[in-house]
């Protein structure tokens, strides 16, 4: 039987990856080296924990600026378009009477008219001049 020696063993029974920092027969500065790795690690993994918790809460933040931004536009919208709709009622409206005016204005346009025509026709029934008969003054 071969067996392996024991600082192979060692070697194999103290990995970075074993919970204990001090196993017996590991070398000290290894395992210094080893606790310092894992603290550093530990430290980096902390900030870039901490970084991201800031990164998300300005994230969040600025989609509660836009979300308080877009109501208040939504807002003033729908304050224009509530106004743009009282305006547009009133001019139907005022398009309404001023149709019902020219359709009015039209008839009594047309009935003055025929008035013009028919005394126009009376009149020249009986203020034109008779006609002279040529022959009456025919001095030759």
């Amino acid at each position: 039987m071969n067996m392996a020696s024991p600082s192979v063993v060692s070697a194999a029974t103290t990995s970075p990856l074993s919970g204990s920092d001090e196993a017996p027969g590991c070398d000290p500065q290894l395992v210094a080296v080893t606790a310092e790795r894992k603290r550093k690690r530990k430290e980096s993994n902390r900030l870039s924990a901490q970084r991201s918790r800031a990164r998300k809460q300005r994230q969040l933040d600025d989609l509660t600026a836009q979300v308080a931004a877009l109501r208040a536009r939504n807002g003033a919208m729908a304050v224009a378009a509530h106004d743009i709709e009282r305006r547009c009622a009133a001019v139907q409206a005022e398009n309404a009477l001023l149709q019902a005016m020219n359709l009015e204005l039209g008839e009594r346009l047309q009935s003055l008219t025929e008035l013009i025509q028919c005394m126009e026709a009376t009149m020249y029934q009986y203020h034109q001049p008779q006609l002279l008969d040529a022959n009456m003054y025919n001095y030759y």
